[in-house]
């Protein structure tokens, strides 16, 4: 056993679109089968997913290059499923060695994002099952749910709630202007949080990051020593809203050096 991790992409295209956009971009293979998960029809008849809510095309796709980890491994090769929810599509990917995810370098993950960017993606974010989402409010403990949460995201006009720790959400979805923003906390955290706000092509990137890690020598050096932080990061659930924007330079710089050393540019 261990812990699987998942990547999202929320389309605003069918899903044969998405599908075309795969075998476009990557050498896939499609899964010939019919899906009947008896889960999915509970949580229908549950009234907790909705009855456009389905699991429509699987396969597996190589990544080419491959993803490099920080210790000279590879991942190859991921899982993917498509779904169709609330008059969206929704990709899913399940990268495959699961052992070696959390080890993908920082700057891997970001040449990945761009690549699925091409397809024009509204959201990007991530997920992985050992996240209770019970405590997050979900009625049950299930991806489903979560997948299905989405959409929501998306009609707001705007990310209120950060989904993972690294998310990627088109320009024009989110009104914010590049910076360092808190992270409203929990009821029971302490320790403040923040998000920064990067851009990337017609994209935002945020990346939330810890008070103690910018404060912290050490935890610093380690931030900027550590270059495989965005695969832990992407598919950390955490559920916070964004705050008001923080104007204290010190913090600015040194998330800012945070996110250069990440993707592979002299933040020192």
């Amino acid at each position: 056993m261990g812990v699987d991790n998942y990547i999202y992409f929320v389309f605003d295209k069918e899903p044969k679109e998405v599908e075309g956009f795969l075998k476009r971009e990557f050498e896939v293979a499609v899964r010939d089968r019919e899906w009947d998960d008896p889960w999915i029809d509970y949580l229908k008849e549950k009234g907790l997913l909705g009855e456009d809510f389905q699991l429509v095309v699987s396969g597996e796709l190589l990544f080419d290059p491959p993803l490099r980890t920080d210790g000279g491994e590879t991942i190859t090769n991921a899982d993917f499923y498509i779904y169709t929810v609330e008059g969206y599509t929704i990709l899913e990917i399940h990268p495959v060695l699961r052992s070696r995810w959390w080890f993908v370098l920082s700057s891997e993950v970001i040449r990945l994002l761009k690549q699925f960017m091409k397809g024009e993606p509204l959201l990007i974010c991530g997920y992985r099952d050992d996240t209770d989402l019970t405590k997050l409010g979900f009625e049950h403990n299930m991806s489903y749910l979560f997948i299905n949460w989405l959409p929501k995201a998306i009609k707001t006009g705007k990310l209120e709630t950060l989904p993972s720790a690294l998310t990627a959400i088109r320009k024009e979805l989110l009104d914010l202007e590049n910076g360092l923003y808190e992270l409203i906390e929990r009821p029971g955290r302490e320790e403040k949080e923040y998000v920064l706000v990067k851009s990337l092509g017609d994209y935002k990137i945020l990346v939330a990051v810890k008070e103690i890690d910018l404060t912290d020598e050490e935890c610093y050096l380690e931030l900027l020593e550590d270059r495989a932080w965005f695969s832990l990061e992407i598919v950390g659930v955490i559920f916070k809203r964004i705050g008001r924007r923080i104007e204290d330079e010190f913090l600015l710089k040194r998330a800012e050096e945070f996110f250069r050393a990440q993707v592979g540019e002299d933040g020192r």
